[in-house]
């Protein structure tokens, strides 16, 4: 039953019956442990053996405050750690910033050659402080939330949203092309978008992916009390129909599921990264599309007048009347249409249900059905009283 609500990303709405989350202490020291391996090994393998130092300090370290944090709890000094403390959180964040710090330099760019051995060592060290810090801000977020469960739910996400995608694209197409493809024959988007490379470019679309996020995220797109109110038994028993709790009763309506303020974080994340997962199909659908047609009707000679230098071809071929290329600028531009259109799609399609209509949306539906399964575990799993005096 614990599984249900993982497989969903609602370990949070367990809180508050017996049945609450015990393993995600563990989880989190294991996804702390694996990462931290990851990017010192990654070290190790990029510098070779002048990240000997480095990874021999960093394991020290990490062995010193697991013996310690150990020894402080009355454990013997091997024991497995069962839960990140602040201990643990200082040793993820500073083990390797400590070893940076005090091994030698190990980044062998031009751009650090110029500097004395200890501002690189100094450079490298804040370097790993401030990527540790976000990824233990990151991984902390990721176990507390559930998230760390939610890889195959995404994936019937991603699936359902394909299949129902192909008669919904027939509706959804036309009418966004007409207000994004007359963007595809500006010049101004080939000399930029199409002639911008590496971060920046990564760094554009970013951008409206944020913007995306923290529209969807808003806090007046998502009712959850109504959502989690319920009228009569047989509303909160057909929501029960497809879960492990079909087969409980007893809970008196009308009810209303009961929420924390993390709990109500938890739905509205995960209704986010549902409608995201949507918008994602409509950005892949508009990348293929552009994509195409651009190699149709936009060879390397169109594409070089456009840009006003030589294109990157990547694949050309002739025919008896058109030559035709795919180039890198192909590629950027219809990478940044798909982006926008999917943007554009999750803005207007909130406040627009002719633009959604045939996409299946189940954000709703999910978050009404883990509501009551929440007030069917509150009343069947109560949480033990702690003793008192």
């Amino acid at each position: 039953m614990r599984r249900w609500f993982a497989a969903r990303g609602f370990v949070s709405l367990l809180d508050g019956t017996s049945l609450a989350r015990r393993a995600a202490g563990q989880q989190l020291v294991i996804g702390l442990l694996v990462l931290l391996a990851v990017f010192v090994l990654g070290t190790w393998a990029a510098a070779g053996a002048s990240a000997v130092p480095f990874v021999s300090l960093t394991l020290l370290f990490v062995v010193l405050v697991w013996v310690l944090s150990n020894l402080a709890r009355r454990r013997r000094p091997l024991s497995l750690i069962r839960e990140v403390g602040w201990p643990e959180r200082a040793a993820f964040v500073l083990a390797p910033t400590l070893a940076a710090f005090l091994a030698p330099a190990t980044d062998p760019s031009d751009l650090l050659l110029m500097l004395g051995d200890l501002e690189r060592r100094g450079l490298e060290a804040m370097g790993w402080l401030l990527g540790q810090l976000l990824l233990l801000g990151v991984a902390t977020l990721v176990v507390s939330s559930g998230l760390w469960s939610l890889g195959a739910w995404l994936r019937r996400q991603v699936i359902t949203s394909f299949v129902a995608a192909g008669g919904a694209l027939g509706r959804t197409l036309p009418l966004l092309l007409g207000v994004v493809g007359f963007f595809f024959f500006t010049t101004e988007l080939w000399q930029t978008l199409g002639r911008l490379m590496g971060w920046g470019y990564v760094l554009a679309l970013l951008l409206f992916v944020l913007l995306s996020w923290l529209f969807l995220s808003n806090r007046g797109h998502l009712d959850l009390h109504r959502l989690g109110s319920f009228d009569t038994t047989a509303e909160i028993g057909a929501e029960l129909r497809d879960t492990p709790l079909a087969e409980l009763d007893g809970v008196a309506a009308p009810a209303c599921c009961p929420l924390t303020t993390e709990q109500e974080n938890n739905l509205r994340l995960v209704a986010t990264i549902s409608r995201l997962t949507v918008a994602s199909v409509i950005a892949l659908a508009f990348f293929a599309f552009f994509l195409v047609f651009g190699v149709l009707v936009a060879n390397a000679e169109v594409v070089a007048s456009w840009i006003q230098a030589r294109p990157q071809v990547v694949l050309a071929w002739e025919t008896g009347n058109h030559a035709y290329a795919l180039t890198q600028e192909h590629l950027r531009v219809a990478g940044f249409l798909g982006v926008f259109s999917g943007f554009y799609y999750a803005i207007v399609s909130v406040t627009d249900p002719a633009l959604r209509a045939g996409l299946r949306d189940t954000a709703e539906d999910a978050i009404r059905e883990a509501c009551a399964a929440r007030l069917v575990a509150l009343h069947h799993f109560p949480q033990p009283e702690r003793a008192t005096g």
